[in-house]
């Protein structure tokens, strides 16, 4: 049964590289722990139990304060935009009529955050994403 756990422990610890959510992650290690007990000779259900036990307390325990302690996530894709400074392509002329911003080299639809017209070639900061339309300042 030694090598059933460990088995799955290794299953476990490649679902948890795939993923990264940690779970996996203390299933792997419950399964370590029940290897242990089955190399000392416990049977099957003390085996399950030890499984259990250190699994559970992984996820229900060990993970929340893990995920707390991750620190904050990078903004990424839309959000991500948000702070970052292009170009007017094509000039807003305000009064909710956009033009077009190039940010990371490509070309997003946008509109004056104040209203304001701003020109073509004008620096200008993102300061909200709405829907696919970026709002922009000057």
């Amino acid at each position: 049964m030694v090598i059933g756990w460990i088995a799955f422990a290794l299953v476990m610890a490649v679902v948890e590289v795939a993923s990264v959510a940690f779970y996996a992650a203390f299933l792997a290690l419950g399964a370590i722990a029940a290897a242990v007990a089955a190399l000392f000779g416990a049977d099957v259900f003390v085996q399950a139990a030890v499984f259990l036990v250190i699994a559970l307390l992984g996820i229900l325990v060990v993970r929340p304060w893990l995920v707390r302690r991750r620190g904050p996530r990078l903004a990424s894709g839309a959000q991500g935009m948000i702070g970052k400074t292009g170009i007017v392509v094509e000039p807003i002329k305000g009064e909710h009529v956009g033009g077009h911003v190039r940010l990371a080299g490509e070309s997003w639809p946008a509109v004056s955050a104040d209203d304001k017209p701003i020109p073509a070639d004008a620096t200008v900061t993102v300061t909200e994403i709405r829907g696919s339309t970026l709002v922009v300042q000057q």
